[in-house]
């Protein structure tokens, strides 16, 4: 099974991977949203920061679940 097979299988079947998924895709449509913004405040830079952190951390739930399921499967 290719990665990609296995992501989409893992959003249908497993609800924690499609919650990573779902929050990481909306935290990137958040932080294209605020880079376009000009001029750049301090303010929106620190929650520039914090939403990049909290996507990041989505990913590597994501990658963790596909770490272990291709673990479990081979």
């Amino acid at each position: 099974m290719s990665r990609e097979e296995l992501i989409q299988k893992l959003l249908q079947e497993d609800k924690e991977f499609r919650y990573h998924y779902e929050k990481h895709q909306e935290l990137d449509k958040a932080i294209d949203k605020m880079e376009r913004h000009h001029p750049m405040t301090h303010e929106l830079e620190m929650e520039l920061e914090k939403l990049k952190k909290e996507r990041l951390y989505h990913k590597d739930m994501m990658e963790h679940i596909i770490s272990q399921h291709t673990r479990s499967h081979a």
